[in-house]
């Protein structure tokens, strides 16, 4: 078995190896050694990525014990031979400072969970069952139904902590001694199990990859919670650098908010409600225009209409140009309530084209022959009812000949 060099220093980042397995793999070459640096996959953190041998770290695998790393495509080693590996530290370093903060929250949530009544299993505390840290937004889920009052207790208790700049140490310890140690959870590993410590606030198992001192994840800054199934909530935070740029792009944000409200922070809830509401305001009266607008159209357009269909009802064709698009739907609207009319209407939208063909109470006609005819010329899709049929095209070209094709469908 091959020596796990980050569990010996996590700020180890360069280090010689003797390759002692190669194989084929999907987009490179598998690669072994007898001793790595590299980190796989494993307990929510994210593998390392680097350079071995001159070529990229793709993927790092922990496959019953042994660690395989995926090298891009190129001339890979070959068994015997010394590589040189080195490690991608912003990458290490960031997943340091998460996997770090993620140990220090977990126990701060014990600890206010605790202070608010909450237990799982009769245990004190709102309880860590799974975390994520494959990006800068890390999650931890929880028992006990945390609400924001707890993250923002929870949130200063970290930070409390981490200023402490306590010692962050690993070691190893035999499954038969574990009892001696106060661990947060209990351990899912048999044998020889590493305990990560964070000074006296925090004991736990962890393979992972961790800072020298609390102090270098602040801050930590949790972001807010969501439901989630199994009655679990779910808790988004960041670390660190990812925390840091975080707070740096909102406060970019808020500061060209508060430019263009000509308000500061506090009150841009405030004013945006209040222009909610006056969009809303705006919104009604130009949907009220638009209806007044396409009635007087309609009204127009039913004085035109003058030739009359088999069976006496009256017909009404016309295209509206691009930019009278929205009086479309207003306008099927009004006609589809007119008496003994058929109407065939069209609008150009952008390079392609809408039809909208109907049939008011009366007039006893099936428009989707006319659609079906308009859409052949187009060649666009469609389909609706006998008394109403939509469709529409991407090449508006041809819209005066299809309506015309849709009129001599109904005419014969």
């Amino acid at each position: 078995m091959g020596v796990r060099l980050d569990r010996l220093d996590s700020y180890l980042t360069r280090f010689e190896a003797t390759v002692t397995g190669a194989e084929p793999g999907d987009g490179g070459t598998w690669v072994r050694l007898d001793r790595s640096a590299f980190y796989p996959t494993a307990g929510g953190q994210p593998h390392d990525t680097g350079v071995l041998a001159g070529r990229r770290v793709l993927d790092v695998a922990d496959r019953d014990g042994e660690v395989w790393h995926l090298l891009e495509p190129g001339d890979a080693p070959r068994v015997g031979d010394t590589v040189v590996g080195e490690v991608d530290w912003e990458r290490r370093y960031a997943h340091m400072q998460r996997h770090t903060a993620q140990h220090m929250l977990s126990q701060a949530f014990v600890r206010v969970g605790a202070s608010r009544g909450a237990e799982a299993d009769g245990v004190p505390g709102y309880h860590t069952r799974a975390v994520s840290m494959r990006g800068p937004d890390c999650t931890v889920d929880l028992t006990g139904d945390p609400d924001e009052e707890a993250l923002a207790a929870a949130e200063e208790e970290v930070n409390r902590a981490a200023r402490r700049a306590l010692p962050v140490m690993a070691f190893e310890v035999p499954e038969e001694r574990l009892s001696a140690y106060s661990l947060r959870r209990p351990p899912k590993v048999k044998g020889l199990v590493r305990l990560v410590a964070v000074g006296d606030y925090d004991l736990v198992a962890c393979g992972g990859t961790h800072l020298r001192s609390s102090a270098e994840a602040l801050p930590v800054k949790v972001l807010g919670l969501e439901r989630v199934r199994g009655g679990l909530t779910r808790v988004t935070f960041r670390a660190g650098a990812e925390a840091v740029s975080d707070h740096a792009l909102k406060h970019a944000v808020s500061k060209e908010i508060s430019a263009l409200l000509s308000a500061p922070p506090a009150e841009h809830a405030e004013r945006v409600r209040a222009l909610q509401g006056r969009v809303t305001e705006l919104e009604l009266e130009l949907r009220r225009a638009r209806a007044r607008h396409a009635s007087g159209l309609a009204a127009e357009l039913l004085r035109a209409a003058g030739s009359s269909l088999p069976g006496g009802a009256r017909l009404l064709t016309h295209a509206l140009d691009a930019e009278d698009e929205p009086l479309l739907e207003p306008l099927v609207d009004r006609l589809q309530d007119e008496p003994g009319c058929v109407s065939l209407l069209a609008c150009r939208a952008g390079a392609g084209a809408r039809l909208a063909f109907l049939a008011g109470p009366g007039a006893g006609v099936d428009v989707r022959p006319a659609l079906s005819a308009a859409l052949a010329v187009l060649g666009g899709r469609g389909g609706g009812r006998p008394d109403r049929a939509q469709g529409a095209a991407q090449d508006a070209s041809g819209l005066d000949e299809a309506l015309a094709a849709a009129v001599a469908a109904l005419t014969g």
